[in-house]
């Protein structure tokens, strides 16, 4: 990777909450939602990021784009640190950092019609003048570009279906020319009908407008579909990062074997043959982490030295990261068939 053409750096980013209860509202603990996550994205690249559900994939992203504010660690856009920058330093560079939410249901005001929504952000940011030709012209672009009518301006957004109310989120995202956008799980709500044709749409406008995608998921085959590399996490901590391709065909982490199990593969025949790979218990909790590496409690392979100590997130192999004692065995032998057996059994 070079980095020259890095966009956004995360540099032992960490997001903790804290736990309140009693009368007087004390804390009585930490949730340690993000713990020292570290990785890079290259300007026109889509990073993938996926775990399951409650590790720490949202967070993330709004810690990234400060609508958390990062208990600690580094975040750098476009070489500027935005952990040192002022509150209105960080309002000039807003609009080139965009979300697109999960909900499409939950992140447009049902009291406004498409027009203010989508153009809301051109007025607040003194773009344009509400009203104005342009600014008409400008919303009728942005609806254009995401695949909708200019005409539904004057509707609402309870008249829309979810893949048409999740356009008009992304026509939003896209109306400042933001160079970054998080998209987080912009496609989960969505029938799967839906999904891929919002995938694709995202796609197009990273071809046309150069754009850059931290895209939030945990559906692993859409995820390898959209994304260049991807990152796995688990319990607030990344597990692996390396390209998509070799993410999916070499895994190093236990843990992401187990996703890669989970993937249905769209051959009955290759499909029943296949040996699926099921993590025993649930994930700890976040306020209560495991010792050592997290993942040691759901983990077939787990030594000693796993309960006590924590994986080094290190370069195994030119552009493929992994925290993992074992990543040579697990590497290069994979889950031991016994293992996968009574994994299954269990």
């Amino acid at each position: 990777m070079s980095e020259n053409n890095i966009l956004v750096a995360v540099d032992n980013l960490k997001k903790y909450f804290p736990i309140t209860g009693g009368m007087w509202g004390r804390q009585v603990g930490t949730v340690k939602a993000v713990d020292g996550v570290t990785f890079a994205i290259q300007a026109g690249e889509t990073l993938g990021l996926v775990g399951e559900s409650g590790c720490g994939k949202s967070t993330t992203g709004r810690a990234i784009l400060l609508l958390h504010e990062p208990t600690s660690g580094r975040v750098t856009f476009d070489g500027e640190d935005l952990t040192k920058l002022s509150s209105s330093e960080v309002r000039k560079l807003r609009p080139k950092m965009q979300m697109i939410f999960q909900d499409p249901y939950a992140s447009l005001n049902p009291r406004h019609n498409v027009g203010k929504i989508v153009g809301e952000p051109l007025v607040i940011n003194g773009v344009m003048k509400k009203g104005s030709q342009e600014y008409k012209d400008k919303v009728a672009e942005l609806l254009k570009l995401v695949g909708l009518d200019p005409g539904y301006v004057r509707r609402f957004p309870h008249e829309f279906s979810g893949g048409q109310r999740q356009r008009i989120g992304i026509a939003r995202a896209l109306s400042l020319h933001p160079s970054f956008i998080v998209c987080d799980e912009p496609i989960s709500a969505l029938d799967v009908s839906i999904q891929a044709q919002v995938v694709n749409l995202l796609q197009d406008l990273q071809e046309q407008m150069g754009l850059t995608y931290l895209f939030i998921a945990h559906d692993l085959s859409m995820v390898k579909h959209i994304s260049h590399r991807i990152a796995v996490m688990y319990l607030g901590r990344l597990m692996e990062l390396a390209g998509r391709i070799e993410l999916f065909e070499d895994p190093l982490h236990p843990y992401t074997q187990s996703l890669n199990s989970a993937v249905p593969v769209p051959n009955p025949r290759l499909e029943r043959q296949r040996k699926s790979f099921i993590l025993k218990g649930d994930p700890p909790s976040p306020a209560n982490p495991p010792p050592g590496c997290v993942f040691h409690t759901r983990c077939p392979l787990a030594i000693n030295e796993c309960t006590t100590r924590v994986p080094e997130f290190r370069e195994m192999r030119p552009g493929h990261f992994v925290a993992c004692h074992l990543a040579d065995e697990a590497g290069s032998s994979k889950i031991p068939e016994q293992t996968v057996l009574a994994s299954v059994v269990d």
